[in-house]
Order: structure tokens, then C-alpha cells, then sequence
């Protein structure tokens, strides 16, 4: 019986690359092990106006070493996974934010969102038609003439009762003095209406006496006139006149050009919102684009913060013709962030 010999032939090539690899690997190992990794700068702003239902908040990384974020809004939320991400709670209540950095680092914060403040609308408060003044026992007229007015109950300041359900209402006082007129249309009392009446008080007839005085008649006319205007009247004059020259005094002027320039301003970071708000009639106005579609101007200015450029073709505002404050804006413009413009 013959044996044969097998050999075995093996490449010492195979067995060094084998042999870098492993001591490579145990290196990047040993050094992951290690490492220790700074997680004391790891924290993220919650940005926004108000906490609200009604709002856009902006969450923004703080941590310029940060190269993949995850953040957790809560159950049933889709997390996101960017640096800086904008995310509206549709429910009240307390949510828990979480930011989850380069797959080991986290902060975790809690925010309360509440329902949106009710904001009065000024062109649902009804108009008030009536006389600077009256006297007792003659009969005034008051009107409305708001043509969204379906229902009036009207009060005239005399008693806690409901005078008048009309448009048009006559009433007739019985007792001088400053009186407040109330008007709550279509049963809206949070928008109700209050305006002031003076009552002047009832006109006393004079007695003639005989007089064999012979008396200049141009004088008797002036003295008649003198004595027939009351000082109430004077009074309700002068108030008149000095709430005429208030409303000039106070009135907002502001156009087209500056509130482009407050946009472009607030856009780099160098004027805050509440710098623009106040020419605004009441907090979150509504701003429309050129295609008419609706946003709030909270939600315009989370479009034009921290663009790269902003380019603001025109911007047409409808005002208040007594205060002069904005009620509503339409703004033609496109925004430009990284190498793209986005239509507004």
C-alpha cells in the first residue's frame, strides 16, 4: 500500500494582509473606546412669540460640533433631523422636546402650549351714529350702520336694561348728565360698541315782565344768545376739539418703503418683530401673498428670518382711516436661502 504525501502550500502574503487588518481594527476600536466625547455644550433654543396652538415654533441647535441631530417632539410625533426645525403643537398642554446630537449626546426640555389668546377685531366693532349732546326730555335718534349688523341690542346708559332692538332707535332722557351708550350687534358682546352722550338739562322757559325801560332790541338778541348756550355745550365742544387734535397727535404713519425696510431689517436679525407689531392695529394681522392665500404675520415672519436674500417686489397695506394703523397686508416676494429662490 503506497502513501502519498499531501502538501500544503500557503501564501505568507495572505497571512500579513490578514495580520494588518485585525491590528488595525483592535487600534480603531481601542481608540472609539477611549475617546471620550464633550457633551457639555449639547443644548437647543425654542423660539417663537408665543407658545401657542396658533404657532410656528422654531427649535435651533446651539452646538457648532453637531453633524446629525435627532429630535423627538413625543408619542405619535414624526422626529426630525436637522439642526434647526420648525414643528407646531396642534393640542394644549405640557410636551417634553428631546435633542439627541451625533448619536450620543441629548438635552431633553419641556414646553407648555396654551390656547390662542381671543383678539379683537376692529372691523367687527360696530358704529355708533348719535349727537354730540342732548337735552332732557328731547328725543334723540341712534343709529348703525355696520352692514354686518344682523341684531342690535341697544342700552342708553339709564338703566341695566335692553332699550332697544332695532337698527334705528329713539330714546328720550330723563335725567342730565354724562351717559355711556352701548351697542352689542348679532350678540357679539366681545366686540361691543361704547360711546358717551352729554346730557344737558332741560331748557327753563323766561317769564317777560312788563318794563316801560325802553330796551335796545340788538342787545336784547345778544344777551338771549348769551344766555341760551349752555356751558355744557362749551364743554362738549372743547372735548370735541381736543380729541380731534389727540387722534391727529397720535395717529400711525408709516409707508410702504419703511416697512420694507423694517422687513429687511428684522430679516438680518437687527430689529425684533415687536419694533414692527406696533403699527399694526391689533398683534397678528393677516398677511396675504399675490395669489391671495392667507397666512398670519407670525407666520410671514418665520418665511423672511435669516434668509440670504430677500426680495420684496411690493407690499400694499390697508389701514385704519382713523388711527392710521395696518389691518392687513398683500406682499409680493421671494426669499432666497442656499442656492434657491422660494416664492412667497
Amino acid at each position: 500500500m503506497i502513501h502519498k504525501r499531501i502538501k500544503t502550500h500557503f501564501d505568507k502574503n495572505v497571512f500579513i494582509s490578514f495580520l494588518v487588518l485585525v491590528i488595525f481594527g483592535l487600534g480603531l476600536l481601542s481608540f472609539r473606546l477611549n475617546s471620550k466625547v464633550d457633551c457639555s455644550n449639547v443644548d437647543f433654543e425654542m423660539i417663537a412669540e408665543s407658545y401657542t396652538t396658533a404657532d410656528l415654533i422654531e427649535f435651533k441647535s446651539v452646538d457648532p460640533s453637531g453633524v446629525e441631530w435627532e429630535w423627538d417632539f413625543g408619542k405619535d410625533i414624526p422626529k426630525k433631523y436637522r439642526s434647526n426645525v420648525v414643528h407646531q403643537f396642534t393640542n394644549e398642554g405640557t410636551y417634553t422636546v428631546s435633542l439627541k446630537m451625533n448619536g450620543q449626546c441629548g438635552v431633553t426640555k419641556q414646553i407648555e402650549i396654551s390656547k390662542p389668546k381671543d383678539l379683537i377685531v376692529p372691523e367687527l366693532i360696530p358704529n355708533i351714529i348719535l349727537p354730540e349732546y342732548v337735552r332732557v326730555g328731547q328725543e334723540v335718534e341712534f343709529s348703525n350702520d355696520s352692514e354686518f349688523a344682523e341684531s342690535w341690542q341697544w342700552s342708553f346708559g339709564e338703566s341695566m336694561t335692553i332699550d332697544g332692538n332695532n337698527r334705528k332707535e329713539k330714546y328720550v332722557y330723563k335725567s342730565p348728565g354724562e351717559k355711556t351708550v352701548l351697542l352689542v350687534v348679532n350678540g357679539d358682546r366681545r366686540h361691543e360698541a361704547k360711546q358717551r352722550i352729554t346730557v344737558l338739562p332741560e331748557k327753563k322757559s323766561r317769564k317777560r315782565r312788563a318794563s316801560i325801560t325802553r330796551v335796545d332790541p340788538i342787545e336784547t338778541v345778544l344777551q338771549d344768545q348769551i344766555r341760551d348756550k349752555p356751558k355744557a355745550e362749551d364743554k362738549a365742544a372743547a372735548d370735541a376739539e381736543k380729541k380731534k387734535k389727540e387722534e391727529v397727535a397720535n395717529r400711525i404713519e408709516v409707508s410702504n418703503d419703511d416697512m420694507q425696510q423694517m422687513f429687511i431689517s428684522y430679516s438680518g436679525r437687527n430689529l425684533d418683530d415687536v419694533s414692527i407689531r406696533k403699527y399694526f392695529c391689533y398683534s397678528n394681522i393677516p398677511v396675504f401673498n399675490k395669489t391671495g392665500n392667507r397666512f398670519t404675520v407670525s407666520q410671514f415672519f418665520k418665511e423672511i428670518r435669516d434668509v440670504n436674500k430677500l426680495e420684496i417686489k411690493s407690499i400694499k397695506m390697508i389701514k385704519d382711516k382713523q388711527t392710521g394703523c395696518v389691518k392687513s397686508m398683500t406682499i409680493d416676494m421671494r426669499t432666497k436661502k442656499g442656492l434657491f429662490w422660494k416664492t412667497f
